[in-house]
């Protein structure tokens, strides 16, 4: 173990934690960083970090914010560009590298918070950082954050994000799920990358030292009970969680309710036309998942 890796399981104190959220987005994670905050003393819940607070006002805070995510609090660091790339052709030198930026600027928080549990809450560490955590930390814990896949990829869709910023295309060969993308409609990208997502926690798992693992359900984010059991298998101590709806962050960002119609459904039922019956298998979700019975 290198000396940097050491330091940053031990620290000073209690024995520092790591644990990482694998979920293709949009799926709650404001409100579950809220309850971590509020509920698991000792740790800082990292949402989407490294974040940019600008200082800037009006139309100076956008070219600010372009200039920061290029030289300060990078793409790199938050997870896309070059590691996107890096990802696809499996140079894992180089996710290491930014993943000992990330573990130096997590040392440096937990210290200004006196904090001994780092939870990183993003959507960004599985597509392609995990791979240089997992050279460097000898073991961390996983949650799988998953929402229903049509709400999912209807609350992208309403934000009108560019795909290619946060994601690499399905063609790629390193993907678990290989689809040809030449004739998908835009909600198949976001359908695919739930997939892929959902897959990839699986081989995490597997394939790493992943000492605890859970999943957590969009939708159980507001049931105390199943949170409460949610943070124990994390082994994390914990007050009686007392949960809240989840919050709606498209709405408070002006955009529209997410709401599923019949075409939207049509469309679930044509991408997973395109998955082999190996691949539907091994994403357990879709066992007793019915949206027409559920969106109706």
């Amino acid at each position: 173990m290198s000396e940097l890796t050491a330091s940053a399981m031990a620290g000073n104190g209690p024995q520092r934690q790591f644990i990482f959220t694998v979920t293709a987005g949009r799926s709650g994670q404001a409100s579950l960083t809220n309850l971590l905050r509020q509920h698991v003393p000792g740790c800082y819940p990292a949402f989407e970090e490294p974040s940019i607070n600008r200082r800037l006002p009006g139309f100076l805070g956008n070219y600010e914010r372009r200039f920061r995510r290029r030289f300060v609090e990078t793409h790199e660091l938050l997870g896309r560009g070059r590691v996107l790339s890096a990802f696809d052709q499996g140079d894992d030198v180089y996710l290491e590298k930014i993943a000992r930026r990330r573990i130096r600027l997590a040392e440096r928080i937990l210290a200004r918070h006196n904090a001994h549990i780092y939870i990183d809450v993003s959507k960004y560490f599985a597509r392609g950082l995990h791979r240089g955590f997992a050279r460097i930390l000898p073991s961390f814990s996983l949650i799988r954050l998953v929402r229903d896949p049509l709400l999912n990829m209807r609350s992208f869709l309403n934000r009108g994000k560019n795909f290619r910023l946060d994601n690499n295309l399905p063609d790629q060969a390193s993907n678990i799920l290989r689809l040809d993308s030449a004739d998908f409609a835009p909600g198949e990208f976001y359908l695919w990358a739930w997939c892929e997502m959902y897959l990839r926690f699986d081989q995490i798992v597997e394939a790493h030292n992943v000492t605890r693992s859970v999943e957590i359900r969009t939708d159980h984010l507001h049931d105390s009970e199943r949170i409460n059991v949610a943070f124990d298998q994390l082994g994390l101590t914990h007050s009686p969680v007392i949960a809240r709806p989840p919050a709606n962050t498209n709405i408070s960002q002006g955009h529209g309710m997410t709401a599923v119609a019949r075409q939207d459904i049509d469309l679930f039922e044509r991408f997973t036309a395109r998955l082999s019956a190996d691949m539907t298998r091994r994403i357990a979700y879709f066992s007793d998942y019915d949206p027409a019975r559920l969106h109706a």
